[in-house]
């Protein structure tokens, strides 16, 4: 019993840390004016073994539903390898532009049961309406460390709102169908974007400065890369991804 309660109190000290210490980064971030800001455009690219991997090559094309279930996670441009679904951001910023909180709210629609879209990467404090697009009943469960968690049951057309409030990464569930899940990540400051379905992103107004830029997906992990943003110049980076 002792040694339970010791688990407990460990685990409960080890979370509030890591809550403590992101939640001060987060709140020393800076809102400034910026005149003289930067652009990086790049691309995010999967140059694996495309042979040896069950993908979804097709992108936004029409497929079955077992396959867009399985394959959804990890989507490869036919084009130029660009990978769908990657969340671009900087980690090291602590001045820059307004973290504007969208007014119209990011929708997460369930149909067919999919989540739509897969991946929704958002500021702290934005509030996103989850919807429920198909004529039988779902679920949405999360499961978290630092925002509220919740395990709500949606009818057909049933809207239901939640506001994230602290950076996290976030994974949506259904619990009447186990494929079906979806990502929402919570950032702690507005340099960030998501790719496109060729890999592409875009982060702007970013002021002068040297900065870690970090990629993130589902399946294939992390990657960083340190750059040099030069006043009113327009930067070009890539990020690789060499092997599942």
């Amino acid at each position: 019993m002792k040694q339970l309660l010791f688990l407990c109190a460990l685990f409960g000290f080890l979370s509030w840390n890591v809550i403590s210490s992101e939640d001060t980064l987060a709140d020393n971030y800076a809102e400034v004016e910026v005149k003289d800001g930067g652009t990086v455009v790049g691309n995010v690219k999967y140059m694996g073994d495309l042979t040896t991997l069950s993908l979804n090559l097709y992108a936004d094309f029409e497929l079955p539903e077992t396959s867009k279930t399985a394959t959804e996670k990890l989507t490869v441009s036919m084009i130029n390898h660009g990978i769908k679904y990657a969340i671009v951001s900087i980690t090291d910023i602590t001045r820059g532009k307004k973290k504007a909180i969208p007014a119209i709210h990011p929708i997460i629609d369930q149909q067919r049961n999919n989540f739509i879209p897969h991946v929704t990467a958002i500021p702290a404090g934005t509030t996103i309406d989850i919807l429920n697009g198909d004529e039988e009943l779902h679920t949405v469960h999360t499961s978290t460390i630092k925002n509220q968690p919740f395990n709500l049951g949606t009818t057909y057309k049933q809207r239901i709102s939640k506001t994230f409030e602290y950076p996290e990464t976030i994974k949506l569930t259904c619990d009447l169908h186990k494929k079906s899940y979806a990502w929402v990540v919570v950032l702690d400051n507005p340099y960030f974007d998501i790719t496109d379905r060729n890999g592409y992103f875009e982060i702007c107004d970013i002021p002068p400065g040297t900065y870690k830029f970090q990629v993130w997906h589902e399946e294939l992990g992390k990657l960083e890369k340190e750059v040099k943003i030069n006043p009113k110049e327009l930067s070009n980076i890539e990020f690789v991804y060499s092997q599942y």
